[in-house]
């Protein structure tokens, strides 16, 4: 009776033991909490925007954890967790700084990518502009192309909040834009030229004022503001839209290279039927025409074996009609140039007669950036 007595009180010994053993102190809150926070912070960009302090606070957190861990495989009654609330309160404190940190630093890249896209889509803008006037424009369309696939991969990324891969794509889209601009310039700089403009506008004034004394019809005809203006004793009678070749704006020096001619020139002939509509002759090239391509040919700056090249006209099929080096009507237009021109009637073709107006206005721009 004894025996048994003993042996209850030690089962019953045992199992208050085990009953204390398995009362384990909850784990802390703030574990729970320390892992949450970890994900936001990878959400927010931590590992990015704020790149020092996130692997601190990585390194502290798995220290943590693997004091967690220890302080786990003991038996309960003997686990201790007070420490490990401090700790982790402690990595709550600095993870909430960290987000914060993170926060502020996204927000302001975000600032930082939108005040560099907006001059960059003004740039492009500008420059699309300016090449709706011209087509000379190969180089400048492809450059601005890139330019604006740049663009959008960047606002592809700024939707994703991955603003530091922007960067990249901002700098290449600027480069682009810079080497479009570079080529817009080399094209139109001598627009801005005063000995040329004074060139023209004295051909201009002249071709007036002989229309004007003789009481005959005159055209003057402006490449940079795409328009043929008929004068009539003097006095602007009518104006025309027109469309020019493939590189209208550059003065024409050889046969091939699809410039439209500059100078004081006459019509030599009336065409009533010609593969475009109707057309005006005119006597290109003439003797400074001819000087200016022998000296060109002398300096090298003419491939050897091509001629000064002829058959410059002004003509209909269109102003968007495929011209290489000649000056594009409408038909209609065509109608009433051609019934009022003959042979003899001045034509006078120059590159612009004004520098302000809003093509060089933006070429003035342009050189400011330089």
């Amino acid at each position: 009776m004894k025996k048994r007595t003993k042996k209850g009180r030690v089962l019953f010994l045992a199992l208050i033991l085990f009953s204390f053993a398995c009362k384990a102190p909850p784990v802390p809150p703030e574990v729970a909490e320390a892992e949450t926070l970890e994900q936001t912070l990878r959400g927010a960009g931590g590992f990015v925007y704020a790149e020092e302090n996130y692997a601190r606070f990585q390194a502290g957190l798995k220290a943590a954890r693997e004091n967690l861990a220890r302080e786990k495989a003991k038996w309960g009654w003997l686990r201790n967790y007070g420490p490990l609330q401090s700790e982790f309160r402690d990595l709550l404190k600095k993870g909430s700084d960290l987000l914060r940190e993170a926060r502020e630093r996204k927000a302001a890249a975000s600032r930082n990518v939108a005040e560099q896209i907006l001059p960059l889509k003004t740039r492009i803008d500008r420059l699309k502009n300016m090449t709706h006037y011209f087509n000379e424009s190969g180089t400048v369309r492809k450059n601005l192309s890139q330019a604006e696939i740049k663009l959008a991969e960047a606002d592809l990324l700024i939707r994703k909040e991955q603003f530091e891969p922007v960067r990249e794509k901002l700098q290449n889209c600027s480069l682009y834009i810079e080497e479009a601009e570079a080529a817009t310039f080399s094209i139109l700089s001598r627009y801005l030229d005063k000995g040329e403009l004074e060139k023209w506008n004295r051909w201009a004034d002249e071709t007036i004022a002989e229309s004007q004394k003789k009481g005959i019809v005159a055209i003057v005809v402006n490449k940079l503001e795409r328009r043929l203006v008929l004068y009539n004793k003097g006095a602007a009678a009518a104006s025309y839209e027109i469309g020019l070749g493939k590189y209208g704006l550059s003065d024409k020096l050889y046969s091939g290279d699809d410039a439209t001619p500059e100078g004081r020139y006459l019509v030599i002939r009336k065409i009533p039927s010609s593969p475009f509509y109707k057309a005006l002759l005119i006597n290109y090239p003439n003797e400074e025409d001819k000087r200016a391509f022998a000296a060109a040919k002398k300096n090298g700056l003419v491939p050897s074996e091509v001629g000064i090249g002829g058959s410059i006209e002004i003509h209909g099929g269109g102003k968007d009609s495929l011209t290489k080096g000649c000056v594009g009507l409408e038909d209609k237009d065509m109608d009433e140039v051609y019934r009022l021109a003959g042979t003899g009637t001045p034509v006078t073709i120059v590159g612009a007669l004004s520098i302000e107006n809003s093509i060089l206005a933006e070429i003035k721009k342009l050189r400011k950036n330089d």
